[in-house]
């Protein structure tokens, strides 16, 4: 087996002393050492495959070069998305990321997974779309040494934080399916049951989500009842049984706005296995624009969500903490998600 290369390797291959190599390594610029030295250290280092060891790095310079990257209870397919593109942001500067979920085991091991994620060995903590059920747990159990950035639709109070107004675009979605001529507009949703019941005590509580809001908005406005059919985010097996079930029972809607396309997906594979057609009988929007949706048959229209924007600023706000430690004035950036129309909701 090879043996690792060391520091004396490097010093002896450049003809320097061991001090030298750590100066240079360890970016000391405080250190007078010529740049044709440093040059022929780093050249040494390079040609031997020297890596300085991560934890006696860390120690040094008081970094870990890692981040953590926080969802709420699970991993779907748009936070997969945002993992993607969040884990080739911190690659490219030279960190790695730490992946995590809150509230996996139910909202009574919250506490004790931020607190866990506030004593692990980062640099950072980015938090994506936490609910406001969490807030008061992430103000309580996250160290305020730690650099906090939050970023989706659901964003943290006081951190620096990416914010994603969802609203506008799935009102914009909804006046689409109005102007189709449809009349019987249901949302297919995660966990949400009788309609007025749920709005009202969500918005008292001050956590309507902007989906609920938007579609209410909009129904109201125009003067048509409420639909909701309750569904399960992390399960397409339940999604379409739930259709299925539902539309067995209370006949089918003509329009269908889904909470997210995973649900989507599973909602017009179940309407086309019990003989409706997309769009002709019931059009079909669903939510975070996936690339899967580009690729059903009929196309899939969404309300598209800025990951790559998103994520691009929230690793800005990350650097600006980390940069600046002492800085309390708090960064808001501002987004907007856009309603894009495919084949599955335009009128035939």
């Amino acid at each position: 087996m090879n043996r690792r290369s060391t520091r004396d390797d490097v010093a002896r291959q450049a003809g320097v002393s061991k001090t030298t190599v750590t100066y240079v390594l360890g970016e000391r610029h405080d250190i007078a050492i010529p740049e044709a030295t440093r040059e022929r250290v780093r050249y040494a280092a390079q040609e031997l495959g020297y890596r300085p060891h991560a934890a006696a790095k860390a120690l040094r310079s008081g970094r870990t070069q890692a981040i953590t990257v926080a969802f709420p209870v699970r991993i779907g397919a748009h936070n997969a998305h945002i993992l993607q593109v969040m884990e080739r942001q911190t690659n490219e500067n030279g960190f790695r990321m730490v992946a995590t979920t809150i509230g996996r085991n139910g909202t009574e091991s919250v506490e004790t997974d931020l607190s866990a994620i506030s004593s692990s060995l980062t640099d950072g903590i980015i938090l994506v779309d936490m609910p406001a059920v969490f807030h008061s747990s992430i103000e309580s159990n996250i160290s305020k040494g730690k650099a906090i950035v939050s970023v989706g639709v659901f964003t943290v109070p006081n951190t620096n934080r990416v914010e994603v107004n969802l609203e506008q675009a799935a009102h914009d979605a909804f006046l689409h399916l109005m102007d189709s001529g449809r009349r019987r507009i249901a949302i297919f949703g995660a966990g949400i049951h009788e309609a007025e019941d749920v709005f009202e005590s969500f918005a008292a509580q001050g956590q309507l989500d902007p989906r609920l809001s938007a579609y209410r908005r909009s129904m109201h406005e125009a003067g048509y009842p409420l639909e909701v059919i309750p569904g399960s985010p992390g399960s397409r097996r339940a999604s379409v049984k739930a259709i299925q079930t539902y539309v067995a029972q209370e006949g089918c809607p003509d329009a269908l706005f889904c909470w997210n396309d995973e649900m989507a997906v599973a909602a017009s594979f179940a309407l086309r296995g019990i003989g409706y057609r997309i769009p002709e009988d019931v059009l079909l929007v669903g939510c975070d624009g996936l690339e899967e949706g580009e690729y059903m048959n009929p196309s899939l229209s969404t309300i598209v969500q800025p990951v790559e924007q998103m994520c691009a600023g929230a690793w800005r706000l990350m650097v600006n903490c980390l940069d600046n430690p002492a800085e309390t004035q708090r960064q808001h950036i501002r987004m907007n998600a856009k309603f894009v129309g495919r084949d599955s909701s335009q009128q035939r």
